[in-house]
């Protein structure tokens, strides 16, 4: 696991729907996959809304899959 839901209090605003299911479990995951690696992302990290923070994830994700 790459990163982790917080346990509680997962919400900073909005709306959430689900979070006593997600609290604690994997938003990003990353796997080997014959040479390469995967990196499998549980939210929208170039959404409009999420924080600047978040992009670190996708940029780093589009670099691994660049890699040899």
């Amino acid at each position: 696991m790459a990163a982790t839901w917080p346990k509680t209090k997962l919400l900073k605003s909005g709306f959430l729907l689900g979070e006593d299911v997600i609290g604690g479990k994997a938003a990003v995951v990353t796997a080997k996959v014959g040479d390469g690696q995967v990196v499998m992302i549980g939210f929208k990290p170039q959404h409009r809304a999420q924080s600047h923070g978040t992009y670190r994830l996708l940029f780093n994700a589009m670099y691994l899959g660049g890699q040899r």
